[in-house]
């Protein structure tokens, strides 16, 4: 039986040929017209990546490039009563079209007498001519096309092996707002934006300083990410600045789309569980660390800076321990250092007295907690896992839910499943209580980079406490101060000013003291001006009889 075509499968063939023809047809256009550009560079220059100085050579190689895209606009202009051909480029949403249209209409409407040659036009045009405030020349492809696409407009005259790129970066961004993970009370509240121009600004109205340098570098071969290294030159080390320029200069990616893709190369140990880079998006904290002789990172995109070198104690110091009486300041930096404590070890303590040690506890206590364990099921380290993953599953919906449920949801879920688990006869009532107090404390970290570390320490501290009780934590102590004492960020030890001891930094430690006692910067970071204050020698008396019989009188 003989197989026939209908003519409705017949028009559908021809349709979906007719198409594929299309796209053939387009795709070969885009080749021919990238291949006719590179053809006239290369004829004209002898080097694909020169740009030749021919409008067409540069109109068939944008609209083969970059030219595929709908946002980037290529027009051919004239200049002036010269009728110089020109042409314009730029991406689309990316700039200030005030700027453009200003300085294009300066160009037509451009009077005197016809230039004879090009290249002078440019120089008229770059000196006297054009108003941006900021412009450059560029004549290599690899500067032109990503100038372009991040947001400059490139001004090309026909017949000049040279081009003129114009800064009419207007990027779409969010207004400056309050810190959103470092909440503080009291003090400056304003944090960074993604804008890297911003960033700038913001740290210079914060710290007007003229020896605040600022060194640009470009990460990324496909993204061109700009990354600022930002410094005090008059205060901070030499070595550490030269030692962090060269890690920058070394960094070899095709994108970087946040902060921490750069901080994970400036760790002089990278495999340690401990963070060496601390990152924030507060003006005020990066100012105050810079003026102490540190080294800050900008990057274009992330609102998050990065601070290097860091101790463990930085990470547990915050802008609003300044922003109050010293009395404040030391409380809330003693209440951090209990809640640690309290983090580590009171679970870990409570598993290995119950399971492995319990003859070192008292009869009466030991019979109490044996009581509140009856009919319980499970052993304590698995009390621990089961209200341990319920905390984080809680934790990290809260994250992710708006704001408004995140508190709701938080709140009643802990009660009800607590109360729920309690009632089911899984955990007894005394380890809600031991849990609780454990997340609390570990929560109390004010630096995320750190508070990751110690929930990873937890886990070590309980398993270690399973296996071998008292002995077991003893034995984990002694290892995590060797490997803490083992590091160093770019030379300053990471448990300064504790090992080695500095006694001159520890009026700044896990205790405040006045601002006129803070006369030296920190002396781990061994910066060239060791002081930032003059001792307060005036301290006047003042007796209010005396004043009032003077005032009589």
């Amino acid at each position: 039986m003989g197989h026939h075509e209908t003519p409705h499968n017949t028009t559908g063939q021809s349709a979906l040929i007719q198409e594929v023809l299309k796209e053939l047809t387009e795709s070969t256009k885009t080749v021919v017209q990238e291949l006719e550009g590179l053809l006239l560079d290369m004829a004209a220059s002898g080097d694909l990546d020169q740009y030749s100085g021919s409008l067409t050579a540069a109109c068939d190689r944008l609209q083969a490039t970059v030219g595929v895209s709908p946002g980037i606009i290529v027009r051919k202009i004239t200049i002036g009563s010269a009728a110089a051909p020109a042409m314009i480029a730029f991406l689309d949403g990316q700039i200030d079209d005030d700027i453009l249209n200003r300085d294009t209409l300066m160009l037509s409407e451009l009077a005197g007498p016809s230039v004879p040659d090009p290249a002078s036009l440019l120089t008229t045009l770059k000196e006297h001519v054009l108003a941006v405030g900021n412009l450059k020349t560029a004549s290599k492809w690899s500067d032109i096309i990503p100038s372009i696409m991040l947001g400059m407009t490139m001004l090309a005259i026909d017949g000049v092996a040279e081009v003129i790129l114009l800064d009419t970066t207007k990027f779409p961004s969010r207004s400056v707002s309050r810190s959103h993970s470092e909440p503080s009370i009291k003090g400056p509240q304003e944090a960074f934006t993604e804008v890297l121009l911003t960033q700038m600004d913001q740290l210079r109205r914060r710290l007007p300083a003229e020896s605040l340098r600022m060194e640009p570098f470009t990460i990324g071969t496909d993204t061109h990410t700009k990354v600022l290294l930002v410094y005090m030159d008059s205060v901070v080390n030499p070595g550490i600045v030269q030692s962090i320029r060269e890690r920058l200069s070394g960094i070899q990616r095709a994108s970087v789309q946040a902060a921490n893709e750069v901080g994970e190369y400036l760790s002089d140990r990278r495999l340690t569980i401990f963070p060496q880079v601390r990152f924030s998006d507060r003006v005020d904290l990066i100012a105050r660390n810079l003026d102490q002789g540190k080294v800050a990172i900008l990057t274009a995109n992330d609102p998050t800076a990065m601070l290097l070198p860091n101790t463990l104690m930085d990470f547990y110091q915050t802008t609003q321990d300044y922003s109050t009486p010293f009395w404040d300041g030391t409380l809330m930096r003693v209440i951090r250092l209990a809640g640690l404590i309290i983090g580590l070890y009171l679970m870990p303590t409570y598993i290995a007295l119950t399971s492995a040690n319990p003859d070192l506890l008292p009869i009466k206590l030991l019979l109490t907690i044996d009581g509140a364990r009856q009919g319980i099921p499970f052993p304590p380290v698995v009390e621990v896992i089961i209200m341990w993953l319920i905390i984080e599953i809680l934790r990290e919906a809260a994250n992710r839910l708006p704001q408004q449920l995140a508190t709701t949801i938080g709140t009643v879920g802990a009660v009800v499943v607590g109360t729920a688990i309690v009632k089911a006869g899984i955990v007894d009532s005394l380890m809600i209580i031991i849990v609780t107090l454990t997340a609390l404390g570990l929560f109390t970290v004010p630096a995320i980079e750190i508070a990751a570390t110690w929930r990873w320490m937890f886990w070590i501290f309980v398993v270690a406490a399973w296996l071998f009780g008292v002995y077991g934590l003893l034995l984990i102590t002694v290892v995590l101060i060797i490997h803490l004492t083992s590091l160093e960020n770019f030379g300053v030890p990471y448990l300064s000013p504790f090992g080695p001891i500095r006694l001159a930094d520890l009026s700044d430690s896990w205790i405040r003291f006045p601002f006129p006692q803070l006369l030296r910067r920190p002396v781990s970071l061994r910066t060239l001006i060791p002081h930032q204050a003059e001792p307060d020698l005036i301290q006047p008396r003042v007796n209010l009889h005396e004043s009032q019989s003077r005032m009589r009188t």
